[in-house]
């Protein structure tokens, strides 16, 4: 257990985040193997105990914060796209009056 532990450790935030239910697994594993571990390991597990329980509270908040930004990054380009498409027909609107005049 501690092997995957230190694994599913090394993962970057998001897959950790993804796996939020197994890291919780293997802590629990670890926590009920604390009888014998080391004074050290129990530190390291106290640790993880606390990590663990901060990363299952906060996982919500930061998977809201990251479907926000996703949103708020799928608005601005739509809005820009907009905003190019409208230059673009001014810029033809422009031509167009431009021709009429000219005659």
């Amino acid at each position: 257990a501690i092997k995957h532990l230190k694994r599913l450790l090394r993962y970057d935030v998001d897959d950790l985040l993804d796996q939020v239910n197994n890291f919780t697994v293997f802590a629990e594993d670890l926590r009920a193997s604390s009888w014998r571990l080391t004074n050290k390991e129990l530190r390291f597990m106290e640790d993880v105990m606390q990590f663990q329980g901060e990363l299952v509270s906060n996982a919500p908040f930061i998977e809201a914060v990251k479907d926000a930004h996703s949103c708020h990054h799928e608005m601005v380009s739509a809005v820009f796209e907009q905003i190019m498409s409208l230059k673009e027909s001014m810029r033809v609107h422009e031509e167009l009056l431009n021709l009429a005049f000219a005659e």
